[in-house]
């Protein structure tokens, strides 16, 4: 990674530079082909190639391009090639063209974050997005050697770049144009980015309720004329192709990939389960279309959870499109691998876990591939093996989230089961909303404890942005397995005061009143309690990262000073509606001289309880936050006892 760092950092490398020394190392690659095609028995060149090859052939004396067996992709990658004939490398130069054309689309793309920085910030910015596109893709052996051996991939993959261009700029139409018109008809796969295009046009994600979402679904004329202009678009170039190749273009190009039920090996376990039932079409048609069902249910679902970052979004969708696709090979992989360096700086992975998972790709990959060469090349029965193998590299795509409660005060709260975790994760974020640690909002101490970094979750991420806390690990497969390590909170905390835990009846929330906002309803639960003889634990406000409602429309990200609730304002606040509901005849739960706990800081070195009458509670001062309040409803003589030890 220094390495890779310091390339692109060196001032004679500019990016048109490394953009030629990336073309001129993927032209080496196609030199070689020639050397190694002809001393070794396993070809460099994709069998895909000559299959390109022969059909632009057909075509250029007058033909059609299905004219060559197993030519099963768009007629216009081979109108695309026809110099071919006369020019045998002319389509891997195109390929590895197009590969610098991604890289080109990259920048494009990374222009929209550079515009927001400048001076050194931007610099060091530019040179990260460089590095990223360097490390992969530019760089990537995988990619470069695709490209190379002749696979049509890297068309595609610009594309798609182009159709997140023209989203991010606001061209949606177009966008909608290019998607089915190029994306889907050189290959079917990039129609599962459908639903999330849809429901990134809508107003989905700014509605509450139920009701008001699914309502703002079915008002989302931008996303319908989207996907109407689209499959359109596909469906009027599918009928150009229609008329000049007939039945057979149907046949090949489309009706095929959706019946294909593919025997021969390749990394999708599947191979193996369609091999043993061969001989029974109806089973093997049930497994065959069965595979499209974890397909789907996963497009929907991350569309649903990512559609506010769509090169994310399309990025886990085209993962888990590739993992559980009945046909898997290489050149499949670069699906998602184009939309990488997009997202690398939202990853954040020590050295060691990054190492861990390329060598369990690549080692997984290579177990399969060994498998595979036995059985091609040396002639071993190592058919089973090689199902083991795609069922290993299936489970190599799966990693473990932990979602961890911190301890309430100190760093040192957190169990050690915790703590491990926490050493062991990629990313670790510090839920800064609801609660605040004993040293404020300050994270130093704990990144020193833990030995890492740690990435603060406010009120705006919790709130309004909350699935960019799990982007980092839904990166990794975690929708698996999510584990939760449970730790102290304000719940059983309240137990210091003496009070017994299993007396508390149902919590409520006291929000701060402002003159035109003052709301009452958790009155009612609190004469609830008080009526069945529970305690009510008072969780107080939290004003953090909150804009007024000019900036909120003007969309200014200008926010107001934090402020905290504190005991004797809400104390104030339910004397106040004790006064209002005796103005309307009715008896209140509690008086001012009902016995109340405030407990300020609790777990912290310098915690603070205090236990006094609801009017002496409306006038302490408690100190510095959090503060939480506790009316306590019948008691049992030990925990008047404690209380009373409390006493101001």
């Amino acid at each position: 990674m220094q390495c890779v760092r310091s390339f692109v950092k060196n001032e004679t490398f500019t990016r048109n530079r490394i953009l030629l020394v990336a073309f001129v190392a993927r032209v080496t690659l196609i030199l070689y082909a020639h050397i190694h095609d002809y001393l070794f028995k396993v070809n460099f060149t994709d069998i895909d190639y000559h299959v390109f090859s022969d059909a632009a052939k057909h075509v250029s004396k007058g033909g059609s391009p299905f004219d060559r067996a197993t030519y099963r992709y768009t007629p216009a990658l081979a109108w695309i090639l026809l110099p071919v004939v006369n020019i045998p490398d002319y389509g891997k130069l195109l390929f590895c063209l197009f590969d610098i054309l991604v890289a080109l689309l990259y920048f494009k793309i990374m222009e929209n974050d550079l515009d927001k920085t400048e001076g050194d910030a931007r610099s060091e910015m530019e040179s990260d997005q460089t590095m990223n596109v360097v490390l992969y893709w530019l760089a990537n052996p995988l990619t470069a050697i695709i490209s190379a051996r002749g696979n049509a991939e890297s068309i595609v993959s610009a594309v798609v770049l182009l159709n997140i261009v023209l989203l991010q700029k606001g061209y949606w139409k177009s966008a909608a144009l290019v998607h089915g018109a190029l994306a889907i008809q050189l290959k079917i796969y990039p129609i599962i980015y459908l639903p999330s295009v849809f429901l990134s046009l809508s107003s989905f994600g700014a509605q509450k309720g139920i009701v008001s979402r699914v309502k703002s679904l079915f008002t989302n004329w931008k996303g319908f004329v989207y996907v109407l202009i689209t499959l359109i678009s596909f469906g009027v170039v599918v009928a150009f192709f229609f008329q000049i190749y007939g039945q057979l273009f149907l046949d090949e190009y489309l009706i095929y990939h959706i019946k294909r039920r593919d025997l021969a090996h390749n990394f999708s376990p599947y191979f193996y389960l369609l091999y043993l039932y061969e001989s029974n079409p109806t089973v093997s048609q049930l497994i065959g279309l069965g595979a499209f069902i974890p397909q789907l249910v996963l497009t929907v679902y991350f569309a649903f959870k990512h559609y506010d970052d769509l090169p994310f979004c399309w990025f886990i969708t085209t993962f888990a499109f590739v993992t559980f696709n009945k046909v898997c090979t290489s050149q499949y992989f670069v699906w998602y691998i184009v939309l990488l360096p997009l997202l690398a700086h939202k990853i954040t992975m020590s050295r060691t876990r990054t190492l861990t998972l390329m060598a369990a790709w690549f080692v997984t990959q290579g177990i399969w591939l060994l498998t595979a060469y036995l059985f091609e090349f040396q002639g071993w029965d190592t058919f089973f093996l090689m199902f083991l193998a795609s069922c290993l590299f299936l489970v190599t795509n799966s990693m473990v989230f932990y979602l961890i409660g911190l301890g309430l005060g100190d760093v040192e709260d957190i169990t050690v089961k915790g703590l491990n975790i926490v050493k062991n994760c990629a990313r670790v974020h510090l839920e800064a909303y609801t609660s605040i640690l004993c040293y404020g909002l300050d994270k130093t101490n704990l990144e020193k404890f833990y030995g890492r970094e740690v990435i603060e979750a406010d009120r705006t991420i919790v709130e309004q942005e909350s699935d960019a806390i799990l982007k980092g690990a839904d990166k990794e497969d975690v929708a698996l397995l999510v584990r939760v390590i449970h730790n102290a909170s304000i719940m059983n905390a309240v137990g210091c005061c003496g009070l017994q835990l299993y007396n508390f009846g149902e919590t409520v929330s006291i929000v701060m009143w402002t003159d035109e906002w003052q709301p009452e309803s958790y009155y009612d639960k609190i004469a609830l309690n008080r009526q069945r003889g529970m305690h009510t634990l008072c969780l107080l406000d939290i004003k953090t990262k909150e804009q007024t409602v000019e900036n909120m429309m003007r969309g200014r990200k200008i926010f107001e000073p934090a402020r905290y609730q504190k005991c004797s304002e809400a104390a104030s606040q339910l004397l106040t509606i004790c006064e209002r509901r005796k103005a309307k005849g009715e008896e209140c739960a509690y008086n001012e001289n009902t016995m109340v706990v405030g407990l300020a800081r609790v777990g912290w070195d310098n915690q603070k309880i205090v236990y006094c009458s609801m009017k002496e509670m409306s006038e302490m001062e408690m100190g510095e936050p959090l503060h939480s309040l506790i009316i306590p409803g019948e008691t049992h003589p030990l925990e008047v006892d404690m209380l009373e030890t409390f006493k101001p």
